[in-house]
């Protein structure tokens, strides 16, 4: 059983770095968030919004090339990204 369990783990591991916007969600968002000041509940909130909005937007694909401009200093993504989620966390939080 215990095999099981770590089995499950790997799988959900793998599907994070496979789900770009999952990858961005708790390796970015979450992070930035709490730097900001924000509860880990809040974060998971404006975050949960901020990854629905992105998801909404772009495809897989177009939002794993965003988010691959973003890593690499690309001013204009890291900007399309922080609209998003100042928006979110606006709405959510005034």
């Amino acid at each position: 059983m215990l095999l099981l369990g770590l089995g499950t783990v790997s799988v959900a591991e793998n599907a994070d770095a496979a789900d770009p916007f999952r990858r961005f969600y708790s390796e970015t968002c979450i992070p930035e968030a709490k730097k900001e000041g924000f509860t880990q509940a809040e974060a998971e909130k404006g975050c949960d919004c901020t990854v629905k909005t992105l998801r909404n937007k772009y495809s897989t694909q177009a939002f794993s090339t965003l988010l691959n401009k973003f890593r690499n200093g690309d001013g204009a993504a890291e900007q399309t990204l922080a609209n998003h989620g100042t928006s979110c966390f606006e709405d959510i939080f005034g």
